[in-house]
């Protein structure tokens, strides 16, 4: 059986509301804490523990990479989280697509601005890599994903499908 495998990892960036956010939880559990000590509050002191507590748990939440599995014609998106938990987002199979071009190409034109769109954003967040845009009607839902694959990834999705698939 000659299958065709590849995997491709994407460190997302935060956006600035995510590093806000950081800082919003740090600063509310620090000011909670001080608060308590300073007014000697055992339920201040308390709720700036707590709330530091869950900051520690909530903070990796906020560190989101995405993960692209290319088996035999099917592309699995997952979300780890924290670098430890992993999430299936999306799987698509090639047959099903009906176009996967570059984010700028005007193949996209005719796509972009359907009624009822569901925009599934797996990218980095940055301007470097090369984004690739995936059209697809899955489970009576009209998907635009954005995506940034590997060269194998478009390389072996274009040797499954290869007039829906696009480098220009």
């Amino acid at each position: 059986m000659n299958g065709l495998y590849t995997e491709h990892y994407v460190k997302r960036t935060p956006t600035p509301l995510q590093r806000i956010g950081k800082v919003a939880m740090i600063a509310v559990s620090v000011l909670l804490l001080l608060a308590g000590l300073m007014l000697a509050s055992g339920i201040l002191a308390f709720l700036g523990i707590a709330a530091l507590v869950a900051s520690y748990f909530l903070m990796p939440m906020f560190n989101v990479d995405y993960e692209y599995i290319f088996v035999d014609g099917q592309i699995d998106f997952d979300r780890i989280s924290g670098g430890e938990k992993r999430k299936n987002m999306l799987r698509i199979d090639l047959d099903n697509i009906e176009i996967m071009a570059p984010e700028k190409s005007h193949r996209l034109d005719g796509y972009r601005n359907q009624q009822g769109l569901s925009v599934k954003d797996f990218t980095s967040n940055t301007e470097g890599p090369q984004k690739y845009c995936i059209f697809i009607s899955h489970n009576g839902e009209k998907l635009f994903i954005k995506l940034e694959p590997s060269e194998k990834i478009v390389e072996f999705a274009r040797q499954k499908a290869p007039r829906k698939v696009f480098t220009d």
